[in-house]
């Protein structure tokens, strides 16, 4: 049986953070699902929507030779992607915080839980998809 990862995240403007995440997550296991952030979810936590769409998103993850299925994340229910797949490593982002304490507990409600590894930021203080819209927009970030 495959080992499958997971991970979830906006990745509206892709940039070498990006795909160092991706690469590591997959190195993690055989398989990696991308979950990408629904746009209101995105606007709801950050309080701006994202450049490009959801399904934009999701089209330009899946040609990412690391990723194996890029998916859209459900509207309700965070943890019905989790079930679907049934990942063996939830790899989080080192600046990810939404959802992770729903993440936790339905975990430890598991019996057979998957592990869940937190990645370290690659090259932090350059690589953001905040700072390359405020470089490429400096009056619309």
């Amino acid at each position: 049986m495959k080992k499958r990862v997971m991970c979830f995240g906006t990745f509206d403007i892709i940039h070498p953070g990006h795909i160092k995440f991706l690469t590591r997550a997959r190195a993690l296991g055989d398989e990696l699902f991308v979950v990408v952030s629904r746009d209101e979810r995105r606007a709801a936590i950050r309080g701006k929507t994202p450049v490009h769409t959801q399904a934009e998103r999701v089209v330009v993850l899946s040609s990412l030779s690391a990723v194996t299925q890029a998916l859209a994340g459900k509207k309700d229910d965070i943890l019905a992607i989790i079930r679907k797949i049934k990942p063996s490593i939830i790899a989080l982002g080192h600046d990810q915080v939404y959802g992770v304490d729903v993440l936790q507990s339905w975990c430890a409600s598991q019996k057979n839980p998957p592990q869940i590894v937190r990645l370290p930021a690659y090259k932090r203080s350059r690589y953001s998809t905040s700072r390359i819209k405020e470089d490429l927009c400096p009056s619309n970030p």
